[in-house]
């Protein structure tokens, strides 16, 4: 018996455009309901983001875990809160003015739940771009923003991000963790924090089990998401590594409504 649905948002349930069939998702979401059945939208976007791109849909059973699990909401009261602590931040903060070389070539973003800031001179090019995927970004002095902030993004002007996570994790050493957003961002967020830890927590707080779990991605930061899942599924257009750490591939892509397809053909299995 399905009781929790997690899927990621960009490449997965969404297509190119950030567009899904609201109409057959309300649909489904009234059959997992009938279940007493749960549908997690698991994303590195900000809370305020996800809200207005799921904005036809209405459920009680609709979950949003934001930014790559730091924030998790569920009728609009936050469930749980992975936010830095206001001395994680200063020590970034800190560290980022004094331009050591892992930091040198990225810009910053620091996310909140409705609000959003990066550093003053930034290229108004990239701006306009950062604006799609985070809600009310702000040009500001950061070391004066007093919000509590979610997650740190990094967007390096050279090199690959893959390997820009390999040093920032063994810089940081567990104090922070960073995850690759797949769309050429990397995320700073706590130790304790990520999509697979967020699939745990709403397991553990429904007493929900892995088998009674499904999960969808398609980027390489899905894969401990996917695994936490009694049953995991790669999308189509994932990338290869992705499609061999999940059980199964979904027949159709994101672009083709892969995940709602899946799910309808699971719950008549239900």
């Amino acid at each position: 018996m399905i009781k929790l649905v997690v899927t990621d948002m960009n490449g997965t349930l969404l297509n190119a455009a950030q567009k899904f069939d609201h109409s057959r998702l309300n649909q489904l979401l009234q059959r997992l309901a009938q279940h007493h059945a749960y549908f997690a939208v698991c994303s590195g976007n900000q809370y305020r983001h996800l809200r207005d791109v799921m904005a036809p849909v209405s459920a009680n059973n609709l979950i949003y875990v934001a930014e790559n699990g730091a924030s998790i909401y569920w009728r609009q009261k936050q469930i749980f809160d992975g936010a830095l602590s206001a001395k994680q931040l200063a020590d970034f903060l800190q560290l980022y003015q004094a331009q050591p070389p892992l930091l040198q070539q990225a810009y910053i973003i620091l996310t909140g739940s409705t609000k959003s800031y990066t550093s003053r001179g930034v290229p108004e090019a990239l701006l306009q771009q950062a604006r799609q995927f985070y809600a009310n970004l702000q040009a500001v002095d950061l070391q004066k923003v007093t919000t509590p902030i979610k997650k740190i993004s990094l967007a390096y002007t050279s090199g690959q991000p893959q390997q820009h996570v390999a040093a920032l994790n063994q810089y940081f050493a567990g104090q922070l963790v960073a995850h690759d957003s797949g769309y050429g961002v990397i995320d700073l967020v706590r130790a304790d924090v990520g999509k697979a830890a967020a699939v745990k927590f709403l397991q553990q707080y429904w007493q929900i089990t892995p088998a009674e779990t499904v999960a969808f991605g398609d980027g390489t930061n899905d894969i401990a998401m996917l695994k936490s899942a009694g049953r995991s599924y790669a999308m189509q257009n994932a990338a290869a590594e992705v499609q061999k750490a999940a059980q199964r591939i979904t027949e159709l892509d994101a672009e083709h409504d892969g995940v709602l397809a899946t799910l309808e053909d699971l719950l008549v299995g239900e």
